[in-house]
């Protein structure tokens, strides 16, 4: 790749106006000051330029003879030919950052993510030893931050981490019904507060050992502690082995949700013999899941079939995830558009191609810090900023995926709910009684809501309230520089499974939610949670946890703003593609039709 740099620099240097295939006079001098070296081995350079066919040299000859250099390449070409090989070895960063370095002025990095999007989707490939590999590859915006289950917070995280281990039990929405996972059998007392699973037989591991008690126990008490996932074991007292393969819970407060904490990514299975002693475990993980881990860098990620996978083996061979610059995303496909024929019909699908549109189970929208200063604190101008947020028109001028306007967590609230008021003269005369001064406020936020926050920024300014925008990425929002610093944060949640995914919220160490809330609201929060959990009626719970949600939005300390919809475009012979909880579909299902194979599946 060095070649191609130095050919790309000299081009640029010494091509000019006569480009390719002209002979542009130069000294060797000139050369070495180029490319920072020394004439000695500038020469060495223009050796291996001429024998790989990159420049033809003509040196000169007698006094005042000048050299003549002829690039044999255009400069767009080469560059987008070294991004492609790049590209070919998995290299997508080096790939973007060659681009980013020599593609100034040219349409280089358009034309190679236009190439590259059709690189994405179902194809037969080399994986491996196997010549024609089933491999789904995919593009997306956010990086993967994690495989540890203890430490999640991110769907695209939790997603990957589903397709490694496995849980004790599933949670099947569609029936309201666990199922059997780990866990074949599992019973409990009368109260509540003991829960003992019986382990399937014969469950091996990605190294080869069989499942264990024992791994159970190691995997939930490694999450006690400030830890992202150390609320799902808050109320544990103790986990203990009974025997090779049933393991017994003993609870300190009553809790007829534990089952369902049970089917949380977070509540993985891991071999203990493994993580307990390998401090790089978690950067190549082992489990139970219907992948093997493959191979994670800096812009992809690998997952291959597990052929023993005890519910039986993915359709697939492999999952690639390849990690796109968030700056091409306006030119890109998404991994929802992954099964397309062609990368020109991207906006315009097929006819007899199928579309899955579905409603996220979440939304969009904005925390208040209450622990820090600022006009904020005041539930007056609280109230004020929800009335001058007019949602239906940020849906109009902002469109792509933004669907209907948000007056709670969920989507089907917004019809109890009833129309969203929006009163800028109310609000002038909130912000009036808040004692609002024209201090500034500043809203954090990330990635793809930076647009969301820019329109916040202009509405609520025109009406008086001035507001800093600052951004950061997936990583650094969650410093205490970011999170603990800004007035509001801007983001979307999505929820999993409802109930759990709702309770984490509010009791997850390092959830945006949580560490926005003052004291004396997160202990009243923490015990309509533990009341929720001790009542056994599904129904009883969700009125429960109903009255946290209620208070949040009578007190605006949550500014609600959008749901949003997320529409999987997919060619019908493509079969098994359903989209789960966390908005994914699940690789285990994805299967090809071979009596009409995809166009240009071969690759």
């Amino acid at each position: 790749m060095l070649t191609y740099e130095r050919y790309l620099a000299l081009y640029a240097r010494f091509a000019g106006e006569a480009g390719a295939g002209q002979p542009v006079e130069v000294t060797l001098d000139q050369l070495a000051e180029a490319l920072f070296c020394s004439p000695r081995n500038v020469k060495l350079i223009l050796r291996k330029l001429i024998d790989e066919g990159f420049v033809d040299w003509q040196a000169g000859r007698g006094r005042g003879n000048r050299s003549q250099l002829t690039f044999l390449h255009g400069y767009e070409a080469k560059l987008l030919e070294a991004a492609r090989q790049l590209a070919a070895t998995g290299e997508y960063k080096q790939a973007f950052e060659l681009l980013g370095e020599h593609g100034g002025g040219t349409g280089a990095r358009e034309t190679f993510v236009a190439w590259l999007n059709g690189q994405f989707g179902y194809r037969k490939v080399r994986f491996g030893e196997d010549e024609g590999a089933d491999m789904l590859s995919l593009p997306v915006y956010k990086p993967i931050v994690t495989l540890d289950p203890r430490n999640l917070y991110y769907a695209i995280s939790a997603h990957m981490v589903k397709q490694i281990f496995d849980t004790l039990l599933l949670y099947d929405r569609e029936t309201d019904k666990f199922t059997p996972s780990l866990a074949h059998a599992w019973s409990h007392d009368e109260s509540g507060t003991e829960w003992t699973f019986h382990l399937r037989k014969g469950v091996q591991f990605h190294h080869g050992r069989e499942l264990s008690a024992a791994d159970v126990v190691y995997s939930l008490e490694r999450l006690r502690g400030d830890y992202a996932s150390g609320w799902f074991v808050r109320s544990v007292d103790s986990v203990e082995a009974v025997g090779q393969r049933t393991v017994r819970i003993a609870l300190a407060k009553p809790n007829w949700l534990f089952p369902r904490f049970l089917c949380s990514p977070a509540m993985s299975i891991v071999p203990h013999d493994l993580a307990e002693r390998d401090d790089e475990f978690w950067n190549r993980p082992v489990g139970t899941g219907p992948f093997r881990f493959e191979a994670w860098t800096a812009d992809r990620f690998e997952l291959r079939a597990n052929p023993g996978y005890f519910k039986g083996r993915a359709h697939l061979d492999g999952v690639a995830i390849v990690t796109m610059p968030a700056d091409t995303i306006a030119y890109s496909k998404s991994w929802e558009q992954l099964l397309m024929k062609d990368e020109a019909a991207v906006a315009r699908p097929e006819s007899d191609w199928e579309v899955m549109e579905s409603v996220c189970n979440g939304c969009s929208m904005l925390t208040w810090n209450m622990r820090k200063e600022g006009p904020q604190r005041s539930a007056a101008f609280r109230q004020a900023a929800h009335l001058l947020v007019d949602r239906a028109r940020l849906i109009r001028e902002l469109g792509e995926d933004r669907l209907y306007p948000a007056a709670g967590f969920h989507p089907e609230e917004r019809l109890a709910l009833g129309p969203i008021r929006f009163d800028p003269d109310r609000a002038a005369g909130l912000l009036r009684e808040s004692g609002y001064d024209g201090r500034p406020i500043v809203i954090g936020t990330y990635g793809l809501h930076e647009p969301d926050a820019r329109w916040l920024q202009r509405e609520l300014g025109s009406a008086g309230i001035a507001v800093e925008v600052r951004t950061g990425d997936h990583e650094s929002v969650r410093e205490r520089g970011m999170l603990g610093a800004v007035d509001a944060l801007l983001y979307c949640v999505v929820f999993d499974e409802d109930d759990v995914s709702l309770i984490e919220l509010y009791a997850q160490h390092g959830n945006f939610m949580r560490e926005h809330l003052d004291g004396e609201l997160l202990a009243w929060t923490e015990e309509r949670i533990d009341a929720a959990l001790g009542r056994r009626r599904p129904e009883d719970r969700a009125r429960g946890l109903a009255e946290i949600e209620r208070r949040l939005r009578e007190e605006a300390h949550v500014l609600f703003l959008t749901h949003k919809k997320q529409n999987t475009f997919y060619n019908p012979h493509i079969k098994g593609v359903g989209l789960n909880s966390l908005g994914w579909i699940e690789f285990k299902d994805v299967w090809l039709d071979e009596d009409e194979p995809l166009a240009g599946s071969a690759g």
